[in-house]
């Protein structure tokens, strides 16, 4: 798929109305995604049941979303530095104070994460906090994302 191309692949399953700020970003912007970030949001959700991934391109790594298996969409990996969950209004101020922020496009919920910010090299202990922070705002996403799909 080309820049130029029109992006189709939310015409089935992930076409939700829950999704509709992402699909709208994503199809404006049709972002890549690093490695890195692909790696880290797999190992972010890696203690839930029934994840599901979505990428349109993995030869062009593309974006990679994590939905559940009623398509509701609640994690991302975008770019080189956004690790993003769909968090509940009751999560938000605890995910801002560990460094997350709201990206407006996307959705008042969509709380991003730069895993590699500050730039300097993190020691294994560090590693290992931040990727059970990132495990913790997975699982409250993909909860959140649960509780979507009973409505």
């Amino acid at each position: 798929m080309s820049i130029s191309e029109p992006v189709k692949e939310f015409e089935g399953m992930l076409d939700r109305p829950e999704n509709e700020t992402m699909i709208n970003f994503l199809k404006q912007y049709q972002p890549s995604a690093h490695t890195d970030m692909v790696d880290l949001l797999v190992k972010s959700s890696e203690l839930l049941p029934d994840v599901q991934f979505y990428c349109p391109d993995t030869d062009n790594h593309a974006y990679y979303v994590g939905h559940t298996s009623k398509g509701v969409m609640f994690a991302a990996a975008i770019g080189l530095s956004a690790l993003m969950y769909r968090l509940p209004k009751s999560a938000m101020s605890g995910a801002l104070v560990k460094g997350g922020e709201i990206l407006k496009e996307v959705g008042d919920n969509w709380v991003s994460f730069n895993p590699f910010w500050p730039e300097k090299e993190k020691t294994e202990k560090e590693k290992s906090d931040q990727l059970k922070q990132y495990q913790q705002m997975c699982k409250l996403a993909y909860h959140y994302a649960l509780s979507v799909d009973e409505l």
